[in-house]
């Protein structure tokens, strides 16, 4: 019994998102095929969900950095690396995200989306910048442990913000070529620069930093009994490098998770001939997904391993609370007794100064 497929044509409005949307390699068979509805709805419902958590989370993030009462945060290059990923995140939430809900809003109604080429704009550059600031992070790490004397006294914060700001220009310039490519053919270029920067730059600076670490904590371990106060020393240093080190590498295993399996679902979009619209659909929208989930986590990476960011959080929302009950005075009486426990606790412990050591103490 022969099977026949009708194909029902909806002219209501011009399909001008999917004529001018450039589909890639194997994809150029899905040119002019609205996605499903569900697959439409389903991202909008995620992005929704992902933009209420985002906006706040990296929010919160900004906010503990720029208004830290003690200033330890600001004072950390890394640190600043860290609020120039998170303005990246809180892009991806509060531009990003909402663009994306309208646009597929109006793809499962078959309405004209053919300004979609905005938030896809955005959104490699968001992508960009997210993956720069990682090598640019891993770099930072990569040198404080390597070569510390020349890390303290060249990375400055100047040349921080000057690292920061060549960031989001590369990144802005690079997805202009996006007009040329197209959406998925562009997503492909991205996706191979994404396991070459993770597999040459990332892997190959991590495995060469854990190595360094533990020939220090081996070297420390070998130190006379005589020398015990440069022993206590440079086992604090010690202690604040590998938690620093130890969170990084969460943030980035939580990047691969992300963007690993996102990577692999361009490949197929680009290289699946076989594959029906709708799996390429799944796909294209699939991928959006997992990498603006990156933007989600990292906020919580920084929140619950950084003792620095705990102490701003939990200062910054003391004093919106006690704002908002009227009980501004108690909040101050309480923030000078924790500012005189915390300087007595330090002065006792902490018996030899370090020129870092008061950004380990905040940070780590």
């Amino acid at each position: 019994m022969l099977q026949t497929k009708v194909y029902i044509i909806e002219c209501q409005t011009p399909n001008v998102y999917l004529q001018e949307y450039k589909m890639g390699l194997g994809a150029n068979h899905c040119k002019g095929v609205w996605a499903p509805r569900e697959v439409s709805l389903t991202t909008l419902s995620v992005a929704a969900v992902y933009c209420l958590i985002t906006v706040p989370g990296n929010l919160l993030i900004i906010l503990s950095v720029l208004l830290d009462p003690k200033k330890s945060l600001r004072r950390t290059p890394y640190i600043l690396l860290v609020l120039n990923l998170a303005i990246t995140d809180l892009i991806v939430g509060a531009m990003v995200e909402p663009f994306s809900m309208y646009t597929h809003v109006r793809e499962a109604a078959r309405l004209s989306i053919s300004y979609s080429w905005l938030s896809q704009f955005v959104y490699f550059i968001c992508c960009t910048a997210s993956l720069l600031s990682l090598c640019i992070l891993t770099i930072d790490r990569y040198l404080a442990i390597i070569s510390p004397m020349w890390y303290r006294v060249n990375m400055t914060n100047p040349r921080v913000t000057q690292a920061s700001v060549f960031i989001w220009l590369l990144s802005f310039a690079s997805s202009g070529l996006l007009f040329v490519t197209g959406f998925v053919m562009y997503a492909f270029i991205f996706a191979i620069l994404t396991l070459f920067c993770a597999i040459f730059i990332l892997v190959f600076t991590y495995v060469r930093i854990f190595v360094v670490v533990k020939q220090k904590v081996k070297d420390l371990n070998n130190l006379h009994q005589g020398d015990a106060e440069r022993k206590k020393a440079q086992e604090r240093n010690i202690l604040w490098e590998r938690k620093l080190t130890k969170t990084h590498l969460v943030m980035l295993l939580a990047f691969l998770a992300c963007y690993g399996p996102a990577c692999i679902m361009i490949f197929l979009m680009n290289l699946c001939s076989s594959c029906s619209c709708d799996v390429i659909h799944w796909l294209r929208d699939m991928h959006f997904v997992l990498i603006t989930f990156n933007s989600l986590i990292n906020p919580f990476v920084y929140a619950l391993r950084l003792a620095g960011f705990r102490e701003a959080i939990r200062h910054l929302l003391l004093s919106c609370f006690c704002w908002r009950g009227g009980a501004v005075a108690s909040y101050n009486d309480q923030e000078a007794s924790y500012t005189a426990e915390t300087s007595i606790t330090r002065s006792t412990t902490l018996s030899v100064p370090q020129p870092v050591q008061n950004e380990s103490s905040s940070v780590a």
